[in-house]
């Protein structure tokens, strides 16, 4: 049980890794690595279990990019932030159910689910960062549309949130 739980969490820290790394193009991995598994083992102490979680998270990172990963940290990569965590979201949606009834075992189901959204991750790497390219560009630009998306993508994700945690109590 234990180990499957690791798993679970090596997969999430991966995700999140592969995912920045693959968009910004800059740093080393393994200080990827690292900033995503101090994030993880820190917000595993504090509860992981209330929409409040990814906003710790979004500051985390911040000043883990900052420190750790040693690299300049704009506003527009808490909108890639915003991306990252709701394809996460969306991929775990739309997978876990129906992963789940056909496995009836949750740690199993949320495994598959982590190969699936880390292999999505890897074979889209140069789509990735094309669109981290496009969108910054946008955002340069000083578009005010995209701010608002960006606004917008916050809303949607707390909605999102709050619409998984409500199936998951059912």
């Amino acid at each position: 049980m234990i180990l499957l739980n690791i798993l679970v969490l090596v997969f999430e820290i991966l995700y999140y890794s592969m995912f920045m790394y693959y968009a910004k193009g800059e740093g080393k991995f393994k200080r990827y690595l690292l900033l995503f598994s101090l994030i993880t083992i820190i917000m595993m102490f504090t509860g992981t279990n209330n929409v409040y979680i990814y906003l710790m998270f979004i500051f985390m990172y911040y000043y883990g990019y900052k420190y750790i990963v040693k690299e300049k940290v704009l506003f527009y990569d808490l909108f890639i932030l915003y991306l990252m965590i709701i394809l996460k979201v969306i991929v775990e949606m739309f997978l876990s159910y129906p992963i789940y009834f056909i496995v009836n075992n949750i740690y199993i189901a949320t495994i598959i689910v982590g190969i699936f959204k880390n292999l999505l991750i890897y074979f889209n790497k140069l789509n990735i960062r094309n669109i981290y390219k496009n969108l910054n560009k946008i955002w340069n630009k000083n578009n005010f549309y995209i701010r608002y998306i960006f606004g917008i993508l916050g809303v949607f994700y707390i909605m999102l949130s709050c619409i998984y945690l409500i199936i998951e109590c059912i």
